[in-house]
């Protein structure tokens, strides 16, 4: 807090919609330029002492799990500073609910950490950007938003990085689907219902454990008469780990599938089944079997709890199911 009583928080940008107009993309300082012009009672630097870096200024699809260590490094170097409060990460809506639970497993802190996006260019019609950004340094502001991990503050709402999901185009487009919001940002305060229980930043067991690649995971769906050669094709190109987007509720594959990823595993490669239905945890049977049991996760945080679990030199189907049991 700077001697005015302001919060100071680091914007990391990462690019996309929320920096994106009909004329190419800005800086967050020229975002923050213009929603001061436009709305100048919002005030937003008389209420929150910003420093900005901008570690990437492109579209979230071209992200990769390597730019995952580039901004969970950034993140880190700030959060990590005394004279630091928060740290907001502005990112493109495809890949975010991946990156949200990244930095939600690795980062160690216990100060908010908050990530926005947009689902419509900013300066266009409808644009909800500038207000969820606005809304995003709220909640970094709060006084009871840290320790709860990376969240994701969209359309006055906000989800966990863990089970934040992006289901559509629309500003409302982003929901947790099993266990709903954390929170809401209403007119007269920021809001927290419920925290999240499993591990993560300051308790994860994979903060700060040093990475310099990830490992290729590849992601498999199962559908009547699926075949094993996407499953074998992987293995044959040496992948360090599977996930099977399998039916629901158990995540099975079929039986095609199911003995291609029984070799697999036998073979060392990790193989995590998790459920097409998006709802409801995955029982883990009492008799092992070789695979691991995706929990509740859909398979875009299946794919990021495999990967990040497997860059940090967790092997084997009983410690790769105790972190799915955990986090």
């Amino acid at each position: 807090m700077d001697s005015r009583g302001r919060r100071r928080i680091a914007i990391v940008s990462t690019g996309g919609t929320i920096a994106n107009t009909p004329d190419g993309r800005l800086s967050i300082d020229d975002v923050v330029d213009t929603i001061e012009t436009q709305h100048p009672e919002v005030a937003i630097r008389d209420r929150f002492d910003l420093v900005v870096e901008e570690v990437e200024r492109e579209a979230a699809e071209a992200f990769t799990p390597k730019t995952w260590l580039g901004i969970a490094r950034t993140v880190q170097q700030w959060i990590d500073r005394d004279d630091i409060d928060a740290v907001v990460v502005t990112h493109g809506t495809y890949t975010v609910e991946e990156t949200a639970y990244f930095l939600h497993l690795t980062v160690d802190t216990s100060k908010p950490l908050v990530l926005t996006c947009s689902q419509r260019k900013h300066g266009t019609l409808g644009n909800d950007g500038d207000h969820n950004f606005v809304d995003a340094l709220r909640v970094a502001a709060a006084s009871d938003a840290g320790g709860i991990g990376a969240v994701l503050v969209v359309n006055e709402e906000i989800h966990s990085g863990r089970d934040v999901v992006k289901v559509s185009r629309r500003p409302g487009g982003f929901v947790s689907p099993a266990l709903g919001a954390l929170g809401s940002v209403d007119e007269d305060r920021v809001i927290l219902y419920r925290r999240p229980m499993r591990r993560h930043t300051s308790s994860s067991d994979l903060a700060r454990t040093a990475r310099e690649a990830m490992p290729t995971v590849e992601v498999v769906a199962t559908h009547p008469g699926a075949s094993a050669a996407a499953i074998d094709d992987a293995v044959a190109r040496g992948v360090a780990g599977i996930v099977i987007q399998g039916y629901a509720f158990s995540g099975r594959p079929g039986p095609e599938q199911l003995a291609a990823a029984a070799q697999a595993s036998k073979r060392g490669v990790a193989v995590v089944l998790s459920s097409r239905g998006g709802e409801g945890r995955i029982p883990v049977p009492a008799t092992k079997d070789g695979l691991v049991r995706g929990d509740n996760l859909p398979t875009s945080k299946a794919f990021v709890l495999l990967t990040t679990a497997l860059a940090a030199g967790i092997e084997g189907r009983d410690a790769l199911q105790a972190i799915f049991d955990t986090h």
